[in-house]
């Protein structure tokens, strides 16, 4: 009988592989500073598992505590984050906190969720709460608790032969998928094994996965599409998974495309930007010998889609076998585990061109030619969870050809955020006007319409900003440059993104103290931000407006109105005392 049919965790889908096929090569990481393939089998990745699991519980952790896991991209990680399945204990996949605002973070991450181990590496426990090599900082953020070198645990099947499996339920909490929250407001999405399986099975279906697929990966392993997509579904299915260090890719996007066919691979892909990036970067005499034809899911999600780029890529590399059947765009959120809509079939990715104006009062009006003013749109494919387009506002299901809040409901949708109990009631709780079925909702903050039954996204509600590639809440950037400079109106300042020759930028605009600076000043501020930024988040700034104290746009509440101040800036209204903007 097939793992689909009888599993009810993940643990339960490791341990049918292990049992089935012990010696498929369950991962293949490519370790770019060492130029090695490291493999691991399923049966190898079973053992270490079972291994950690009682290392973990020796450790005193019991059936539901937390375990912070630490590590670079690689195949430690893997093991970490199953050892924490098979001993019941939650695990908390976060990305290593190699400077000071990334630590920063990460304690703000354990102050909510209250972990009781740190797995990591000997070696990563050393370098741990020094980042970038200050050895100023405090000696050690992490001192308080109590932390296991997972590649320290010998003999591995000393350890493997103590282990008894945990009584896992599809309700039992697998891991906490912390979004990239505000500084102040770390959310941990509650990601039980039942979401997981149902999720996994969704993407699966949606990318047509068989036993002959090849996944490929370069995204971040922490969360979403990296660990979910290109870790645990794999591993559902049966096939190999590959795996690359997102940097690889951030240095040489053509590295990537030969991977594809290098290892024949026919499921990749990434958000928007991956593929601009690789039409900026890659020129044509770099291309000789690629051959893409093995490519068949090329998915794209994650920020919005543009018909644009997907052209743009198709016409680069179709004469090296790229087909333009393989886009996959998709639909997807945290809170929903992760996939929500996607293409099921072999044919097109599908398209909408709309009358701009109407589109801006959220009215759809579809049109096939037209001197008008138009936006071409790019559908996320088929519904595989439930998806209604609700009036944010009225809280009433919208009517046909209207754009509204996308809400969402199906086993995937995750039981809520850790500790959190407002956000939770607000986000996972949405109730619809006169819906007989009492159904609770999951708020996803995107806006978007249903036409011919796929879900088309138009934007967000909720101030999101997403640069190659990553999510980024403004909040989190404005902390950083409100402490980066006295003259800077702490908490007085906006970050957004504005559109410039079709991509997306970042933008600030902020309240400064003195009206009255030399233009000698005025740059030394512009530099300090710029490099605030790109130290902490990095990111590169577009535009840096400064304006008077109080003339920054706020709500009644004293909440930054971000959409307006996007608005004013477009506009050119804000009193502005100086600017800066990149060449």
């Amino acid at each position: 009988m097939s793992c689909q049919l009888t599993c009810q965790s993940l643990v339960d889908v490791l341990s049918y592989q292990a049992e089935n096929y012990p010696s498929k090569t369950a991962y293949i990481f490519l370790n770019e500073a060492s130029f090695a393939e490291e493999k691991l089998t399923y049966a190898e990745l079973d053992i270490k598992a079972k291994a950690l699991a009682v290392a973990i519980q020796e450790q005193g952790l019991k059936k539901g505590d937390r375990a912070l896991l630490i590590f670079a991209p690689g195949l430690d990680l893997i093991c970490a984050y199953f050892g924490c399945l098979y001993a019941g204990v939650i695990a908390i996949p976060v990305y290593p906190p190699l400077n000071a605002h990334l630590l920063e973070k990460t304690q703000l991450l354990m102050k909510n969720s209250k972990p009781r181990l740190l797995l990591a590496t000997q070696d990563s426990i050393m370098h741990l709460g020094k980042p970038d090599g200050n050895t100023d900082c405090e000696r050690w953020a992490f001192e308080k608790l109590p932390c296991l070198a997972t590649d320290h645990i010998t003999p591995i099947f000393v350890f493997a032969e103590r282990w008894h499996k945990p009584d896992i339920q599809p309700q039992d909490i697998a891991f906490l998928q912390y979004t990239s929250g505000s500084t102040m407001d770390p959310k941990g999405v509650i990601i039980s094994h039942g979401n997981l399986l149902h999720n996994i099975a969704l993407i699966n279906q949606g990318f047509r996965t068989n036993s002959q697929s090849i996944a490929l990966a370069w995204l971040p392993p922490y969360h979403d599409m990296g660990l979910i997509g290109h870790i645990l579904a794999p591993l559902y299915s049966g096939v190999t998974s590959i795996l690359m260090a997102p940097f690889s890719f951030l240095k040489n996007p053509l590295g990537w495309l030969k991977n594809i066919h290098k290892y024949k691979a026919t499921i990749t892909g990434g958000p928007n930007f991956t593929y601009d990036y690789c039409v900026r970067r890659i020129g044509e005499e770099k291309k000789a010998g690629l051959d893409l034809s093995s490519w068949q899911i090329a998915y794209n999600g994650a920020e919005p889609i543009r018909a644009d780029t997907m052209e743009r890529f198709y016409h680069a590399f179709k004469d090296y076998g790229f087909r333009k059947e393989a886009f996959n765009p998709c639909y997807g959120l945290a809170e929903a585990t992760l996939f929500v809509t996607g293409k099921v079939d072999v044919e097109s990715y599908q398209t909408v061109t709309l009358v701009k104006e109407h589109l801006q009062n959220h009215k759809i009006q579809i049109v096939a030619d037209s001197q008008t003013e138009t936006i071409k749109l790019v559908s996320s494919g088929k519904m595989l969870q439930t998806v209604k387009i609700v009036d944010p506002e009225k809280l009433s299901e919208c009517e046909k050809d209207t754009v509204g809040e996308i809400w969402v409901d199906g086993a995937s949708v995750a039981q809520g955020y850790w500790r959190q109990e407002d956000e939770t009631a607000h986000a996972f709780h949405g109730k619809i006007k006169d819906d007989d079925t009492n159904t609770s909702y999951l708020r996803s903050g995107d806006l978007g319409f249903l036409h011919n039954e796929e879900l088309y996204v138009t934007g967000r509600i909720k101030d999101l900003i997403i640069l190659y590639g990553k999510n980024h809440y403004p909040q989190d950037i404005e902390h950083t440059v409100s402490h980066c400079h006295p003259q800077i109106c702490a908490g007085n300042l906006a970050a957004f993104t504005t559109e410039v020759n079709d991509e997306f930028k970042l933008s600030l605009v902020c309240e400064v103290q003195d009206q009255n600076m030399e233009t000698t000043e005025q740059e030394h501020l512009f530099k300090t931000i710029n490099t605030a930024i790109y130290q902490n988040h990095q990111l590169e700034v577009h535009n840096i407006v400064l304006i008077p104290p109080k003339a920054i746009p706020k709500t009644t509440s004293g909440k930054i109105r971000r959409n307006f101040c996007r608005q004013s800036l477009s506009q050119k209204t804000l009193p502005v005392i100086a600017s800066w903007q990149a060449r």
